[in-house]
Parts: structure tokens; C-alpha cells; sequence
């Protein structure tokens, strides 16, 4: 019987080497495919209205708390780092919005689609809450709205779209789609079955020349098509069909 028990000792020691060795295996292989924020994002830590809370990074405009016009939270895309999304972030709250880019498990999105939620606990407003997404942060983020459609004014979804579980159709809800035509990351064919899915007052935008890579500043993604806009480009189009949005929203 000792022996018999002993056997059983050093199999399950050995499994559990085996999952331990599985799961540090995926983790580094997560850590060495991870997109990292180009210095030009990660500089912006300096800026005095650039602050890393506990959980998120948050961009207060240089305005009064009442002339605040809302509150934006940006899910970053599937293994690219949040701080990538800081140059989007502060040029939206030179527009006036107060921005938070959540810190996600693994940096993936799709691992706390609900982390929206601490942020408002900690900031209650009564200013609008909008929810935007780059590509499987955008999906998050419409799992997000499928399940607390009252909680947010609506969302944008930057290169994302949602999943078949997350049929917003029915919803009245402005959503803003935005994507590019050099975007070789996006699956086009899943893109335009998606349109299905969302409202059919959904605003839809392309950027001519744009890409994938270009929502954020994390370098080229791979499979990606090159841009003819620079990053600066890209993404002051992308601010001004966001303010467009939302203030013909309101």
C-alpha cells in the first residue's frame, strides 16, 4: 500500500510540474509577443495631466471639473501594451474628455471586459461614460455594452467588431466604426458580417491609407499593411470622427 501511495505522490507531483511548466511557457511566450508603447507614448508620462492610478492610466484636461465634457475609457488592443494609447488619449482630452486606459490582465482586453466598471466607481459623474475599443479591445467592449447597455452612452470601436455572442442590433445605441484601408490585420470578411450585429444608425468611417498599427503607438503590427498617413495623421482623423460623434450624439 506505501508503495501504491508513493506512486500516486509522484504522479501528481508530476503533473503539476507539467502545468506549472505549461503555464510559464505561455506567460513568457505572452511577455516576448507583447507590442511595448513607442517612446513617443510612453513620454507623455511627464505631462502633468498624465497620472498611473492604481489599475489605469487616467488624462485630465486642463479645464475646470464642470467644463469636463465626459469620460472616455480606451481597452487597448490584444497584446499591446495600455501606455500605446496615451497619444490618443491626451489628444482627446484636449478636446475636453477626461481619459482612462485600463490595465488588463496579460494585456488582453477580453480578460476583464467589465474593468469600465472600477474606473466609474472611483470618478461618479453625472457626465456621459463612453467606451472605445482597438480591435480585440473593441470586441471587449461591446461584450461590455451587450451586458450593461444603460451604464454607458455608447461606444467606438476602432478596427473591432463584435463577436456573434454580442448582438447589439436591437439596442438604440450610438456606436462609431472606424477603420482603415491599408489594414491587413483586420479579417474583412468576419468585419462586414459583423455590421449585422450593431444598430442600423451605426456610424461608419474609413480612413483612406490608414492601418491597423496606426490606432496606437506600438510600432507595425505583424501582417499589417504599411500607411501612407503618419501616426499624427491617423489619429487626428481619428479624434476629430470621435468628437464628431459624440457631439452629434448628445
Amino acid at each position: 500500500m506505501k508503495s501504491n501511495h508513493r506512486s500516486w505522490k509522484k504522479w501528481l507531483l508530476g503533473i503539476g510540474i507539467v502545468i506549472l511548466l505549461i503555464l510559464s511557457s505561455a506567460y513568457i511566450f505572452l511577455q516576448l509577443n507583447t507590442y511595448e508603447a513607442l517612446p513617443e507614448a510612453t513620454d507623455l508620462f511627464q505631462e502633468e495631466t498624465v497620472s498611473q492610478e492604481e489599475g489605469w492610466i487616467k488624462v485630465t484636461p486642463s479645464v475646470s471639473s464642470d467644463d469636463i465634457k465626459g469620460q472616455i475609457v480606451i481597452y487597448q488592443g490584444g497584446l499591446v501594451e495600455e501606455a500605446a494609447y496615451l497619444p490618443l488619449a491626451m489628444d482627446l482630452s484636449e478636446e475636453g474628455y477626461q481619459v482612462f486606459i485600463p490595465d488588463m490582465p496579460l494585456e488582453l482586453a477580453i480578460l476583464n471586459t467589465n474593468a469600465i466598471e472600477e474606473i466609474k466607481k472611483e470618478y461618479v459623474t453625472d457626465k456621459d461614460w463612453w467606451l472605445a475599443g482597438h480591435s480585440l479591445g473593441g470586441t471587449s467592449a461591446t461584450i461590455y455594452a451587450k451586458e450593461n447597455p444603460d451604464d454607458i452612452e455608447g461606444i467606438i470601436l476602432l478596427a473591432g467588431y463584435p463577436n456573434e455572442n454580442s448582438d447589439l442590433s436591437d439596442l438604440n445605441f450610438p456606436i462609431l466604426s472606424i477603420t482603415s484601408t491599408n489594414d491587413k490585420v483586420i479579417n474583412d470578411e468576419n468585419y462586414e458580417k459583423s455590421k449585422s450585429l450593431l444598430p442600423e444608425k451605426t456610424s461608419y468611417k474609413e480612413i483612406e491609407g490608414g492601418n491597423h498599427s496606426n490606432f496606437g503607438y506600438y510600432g507595425l503590427q505583424d501582417g499589417d499593411g504599411r500607411s501612407i498617413l503618419s501616426r499624427t495623421e491617423q489619429q487626428d482623423l481619428v479624434v476629430h470622427y470621435i468628437k464628431t460623434f459624440i457631439d452629434h450624439s448628445r
